[in-house]
């Protein structure tokens, strides 16, 4: 009898235990009231992540749910190792976004990391985080001169003064002046550097991608791309046209189309792919089955996220990805 009774006290025991399980899983993914759980999606966006030391950078945390919904009244607070995000703190307008400035001062070249946290009652929160390469201010170094000389230099500095205080004159000096000495770089040697050649081709194949893109796929460093983009635009190569906070880059050929919609690169179209073949792979295995670092996948299911190609449920602790549901039909 004894024995029975133990044995009825561990079956409610292991019952209870399950109870309990069950409705911590069943709160984790429901909220009250049986709605699904609103996953926050944080996206940090910035016209560059080089700037000179004292400079101010704007930055824009666009916020959606995981059905790229923008989330509006959500609280985004802002840090950084180095540096100041001006406010700390803010909400999210009707459209998902909350701006700040971020300013760093630096006697070399830093990088600084800035983070991102978001939240809102009754949701799952996110967070994000930016890198900033900080570049020194330039030093002017004194031109030291013997008397005669700059007596002679100051007339000329007037002179030129006066001439360039006119467009006309403006004109005229850089194409005096400047001009001849930056066509000292042959046209037929713009393109004998291996990279910069491998930017041409990339965009001759990919008209209308943007730096970030044109920098994750062609891994190359910020200064260097931006470097040979200037190079190629200045030389007549390639032309660039503003999309929203995107630059994109276009052969000079290429007519830039007026209906601009959504492009998406080669990456992401395999992303979508592999997302709508797999039910639901995680950063890591997207990661993997395509051979790019995780950060790259991160950054372009945001940005899938953001345009409501994706969206994002929460399993555990990871994240998994499927193709966006279809909106139920009127009645």
């Amino acid at each position: 009898m004894r024995a029975a009774s133990v044995a009825a006290l561990a079956l409610l025991a292991l019952a209870t235990a399950v109870a309990l399980a069950s409705s911590h899983a069943s709160a984790d993914a429901t909220l009250e009231g049986g709605d699904p759980a609103v996953q926050l999606v944080a996206d940090i966006e910035a016209p560059t992540d080089i700037v000179r030391s004292g400079t101010p950078l704007p930055l824009r945390v666009r916020v959606v749910d995981q059905y790229g919904v923008p989330m509006a009244g959500a609280r985004v607070a802002a840090l950084s190792d180095g540096g100041t995000v001006n406010p700390p703190e803010t909400t999210t307008d009707g459209n998902g976004l909350a701006r700040f400035t971020y300013t760093a001062k630096a006697l070399e070249v830093r990088e600084f990391t800035i983070w991102i946290e978001v939240s809102s009652p009754d949701t799952i929160p996110d967070a994000v985080s930016f890198r900033v390469s900080v570049l020194p201010q330039v030093q002017q170094r004194p031109v030291l001169a013997r008397p005669e000389t700059a007596v002679s230099a100051g007339i000329g500095a007037v002179v030129l003064a006066a001439i360039a205080s006119t467009e006309f004159g403006r004109v005229g000096l850089f194409n005096v002046v400047v001009f001849p000495l930056y066509s000292r770089l042959k046209r037929e040697e713009v393109l004998d550097h291996f990279v910069r050649g491998q930017i041409y081709g990339y965009i001759m194949s990919h008209p209308g991608e943007h730096y970030n893109s044109l920098k994750d796929a062609l891994k190359v460093t910020n200064g260097t791309l931006a470097h040979h983009l200037r190079t190629l635009e200045m030389q007549g190569f390639i032309k660039s046209d503003r999309d929203g906070i995107f630059k994109r880059f276009y052969p000079v050929e290429v007519q830039v189309p007026r209906n601009k919609g959504i492009r998406l690169s080669d990456l992401q179209h395999n992303i979508l792919s592999l997302i709508r073949g797999d039910g639901g792979p995680t950063q890591q295995d997207i990661a993997v089955r395509l051979s790019v670092s995780q950060q790259t996948v991160s950054y372009n299911l945001r940005f899938l996220s953001r345009e409501g190609l994706v969206r994002m449920e929460k399993d555990g602790r990871a994240k998994r990805y499927f193709s966006p549901e279809p909106f139920p039909a009127e009645n």
